[in-house]
């Protein structure tokens, strides 16, 4: 048998260490390049969408609009002026505007994920409730954000109730059927597999199917927020909060102060953008990470 010298030894070991890292150091590398990417994505969107709206302007400036169609440069002046000059929008300042829209937002979607998720999970797993259970859902799903209102009245008043009520109602039957079809979708070859094992039915909804469906479900949640943002902004111009972007658009396109219209709707895009692109994002990467569907 053939000995091994020291120097083997440590060289074996300075190896292994050495192997060991690398394959840490690629997968930070390779995290890192896939944040840049999908920042250099959303920037390159957004370039698209600033020259879009910069050709629309000037096409629309050059035929003597009476009141001018605002340009990108002056709305981020306005928005500039709204987050650091201190300037007032009708009595509120940008960010209690923003406090108020979000906190609305926060409460109706939380409330619509607790029922969209636990209807839409009673609706996957039991078939035999499945037909009958998604017509009322798709009934309520097809009834448009403002539709809502006479309802929303009629049960919470007008004001901050109301505004609610409506995202909930639009949001959690957008998310129950996102997650009733995600847990349906899980090849049923994995369920009898687990039951054959001895898997109890709680066992197979929680250890199966929910982890199977977890994209699915993060991705119905992407839905709802975005449904639940865009019913949010509809609903404060309507429905008297008082404070809000979407109160304040209203203001601002009654007072023909379009610059501040636009500076507003450009917040709620970049709002949305964030809480849709960055936050909910980043979570459905790592859930599919986790489900090894893709690498961080």
């Amino acid at each position: 048998m053939k000995r091994v010298s020291g120097s083997e030894r440590a060289l074996a070991r300075q190896m292994e260490a050495t192997s060991s890292i690398e394959p840490v150091i690629r997968v930070r590398g390779s995290r890192w390049r896939d944040v840049l990417g999908v920042a250099l994505r959303i920037l390159a969107g957004l370039a698209i969408g600033l020259l879009i709206w910069q050709v629309m302007a000037m096409v629309m400036n050059s035929k003597g609009a009476t009141l001018g169609f605002p340009y990108p440069a002056d709305t981020f002046e306005r928005i500039g002026e709204y987050l650091f000059s201190g300037r007032s929008l009708y009595g509120h300042s940008i960010y209690e505007h923003v406090l108020a829209s979000i906190s609305r937002l926060l409460i109706a979607f939380g409330l619509a994920s607790l029922v969209g998720i636990t209807l839409g999970s009673l609706l996957g797993y039991f078939g035999g409730i499945y037909q009958i259970g998604m017509v009322p859902v798709a009934v309520y799903q097809m009834i448009p954000g403002l539709a809502w209102l006479p309802v929303a009245i009629l049960l919470v008043g007008l004001g901050d109730d109301a505004a609610v009520f409506i995202i909930f109602a639009v949001s959690s039957m957008v998310i129950t059927i996102g997650v009733s079809s995600g847990i349906r979708m899980v090849p049923e070859v994995i369920v009898n597999a687990a039951k054959m094992s001895g898997a109890s039915g709680l066992a197979v909804f929680t250890q199966v199917l929910v982890p199977q469906a977890a994209a699915s479900i993060v991705n119905a949640l992407r839905l709802g927020m975005s449904s639940a943002w865009r019913v949010l902004v509809a609903a404060e111009m309507i429905v008297g909060t008082g404070v809000g972007v979407g109160y304040s658009i209203q203001l601002t396109r009654d007072l023909l102060d379009y610059v501040g219209s636009f500076a507003c709707i450009t917040v709620i895009c970049l709002l949305g953008l964030l809480i849709d692109r960055v936050v909910l994002a980043g979570v459905e990467r790592w859930i599919r990470h986790r489900l090894g569907m893709e690498a961080m």
